[in-house]
């Protein structure tokens, strides 16, 4: 495991395929993986966004444009071991867009899904000027409603990020995803 993240946010639709929201999210990673000499990092997000939903054919399209404003532990790397030393403050800009659609039907008249999603993000170290491409982001995924407001998704991703100026780094990591939706409109 490299890092675990907490994200509840709240999402109002405008009409069926319009939403906007607002969230939180809190994440906590190992920039060197668990089982190296590693430090505990941690980043505090607060985010807005807006989706756009269509669907072409079978195929369930999401657009999302999410802004972040981040709060990210520095990591004193001229110390060993390393420490956090003190936290800086960056904006993001994140566009995603995915394709969702059924699979095949199983015995218990539940589908099987499948998931293309691709994701970009934009870094803004200083106010809205100078943006850096910070990261890319790819996953193929296999996911089961289990109930009416919760599903499981499993599959693969690959992050492609800027670590610095010089070095982009590429993971393949395996995705789960476990999402519940509450509806406080109904009783």
């Amino acid at each position: 495991m490299q890092g675990f993240l907490f994200a509840p946010s709240i999402n109002y639709y405008l009409s069926k395929n319009v939403s906007i929201g607002a969230g939180y999210m809190h994440y906590t990673y190992f920039p060197n993986g668990i089982s190296h000499a590693s430090i505990k990092k941690e980043e505090n997000r607060f985010f807005q966004h807006i989706n756009l939903g269509s669907t072409i054919g079978k195929v369930k399209m999401s657009q999302r444009f999410r802004f972040e404003e981040r709060v990210i532990d520095l990591i004193n790397t001229n110390v060993s071991p390393n420490i956090i030393d003190g936290t800086k403050y960056v904006n993001r800009f994140r566009y995603r867009i995915q394709a969702t659609v059924n699979l095949f039907k199983l015995k218990n008249n539940k589908h099987l899904f499948g998931r293309l999603s691709n994701e970009i993000r934009i870094k803004f170290s200083n106010g809205i000027k100078a943006p850096d491409f910070d990261q890319n982001n790819f996953a193929a995924l296999v996911g089961y409603k289990l109930l009416n407001n919760s599903s499981i998704w499993i599959g693969y991703g690959s992050y492609y990020f800027r670590k610095n100026s010089t070095n982009y780094v590429s993971n393949n990591i395996l995705h789960v995803n476990l999402s519940y939706n509450f509806d406080i409109r109904k009783k």
